[in-house]
């Protein structure tokens, strides 16, 4: 055997080991970069699904928020209906277009008995006071009805 063609045969031998290692670190180098663009993908996605929940639980609350807002400007405009309504039920009950049942007259009644001492008698201001008294009594039951209403719609809002 030629001295040559061994040292040749060991030469190729020796690039062929070179390459088969080569292809070896390029192909370890290649399953790294695969992994780590896998990581960075699921990273990614992780962010955008976070993203999405925050951006769904902001929509939910600013809903929640336009919504008890809304209950609040109602029960508010309730209030003011009802104090319209106390007014004008003290003035009908003055000017005797509405009249309370016999239980609220009663002093009325007991001060019809004789004339000749309510006409002696200062003028009848048990009567203003059984009016205010009926219309603060409304008010209150109207108010307590709209406070009522209003945190009903409040719950109900909630658990939609």
């Amino acid at each position: 055997m030629n001295p040559l063609w061994r040292l040749s045969t060991y030469a190729l031998a020796a690039l062929a080991v070179a390459a088969i290692v080569a292809a070896l670190y390029f192909r370890g180098d290649s399953a790294i970069s695969d992994a780590r663009a896998d990581k960075a993908e699921s990273e990614r996605d992780s962010a955008r699904a976070e993203v999405n929940d925050l951006k769904a639980a902001r929509d939910a609350e600013h809903r929640k928020a336009k919504e008890a807002q809304a209950i609040a400007v109602k029960y508010e405009d309730e209030k003011r209906a009802i104090e319209t309504e106390s007014a004008r039920t003290v003035a009908d009950l003055r000017a005797g277009n509405l009249r309370l049942r016999k239980l609220w007259e009663a002093q009325a009644a007991t001060a019809d008995l004789s004339r000749a001492v309510a006409s002696a008698s200062q003028p009848d201001d048990q009567a203003a006071d059984r009016a205010e008294s009926a219309s603060r009594i409304v008010r209150a039951a109207a108010e307590c009805d709209a406070q009522v209403r209003g945190l009903q719609a409040v719950i109900e809002a909630d658990r939609r």
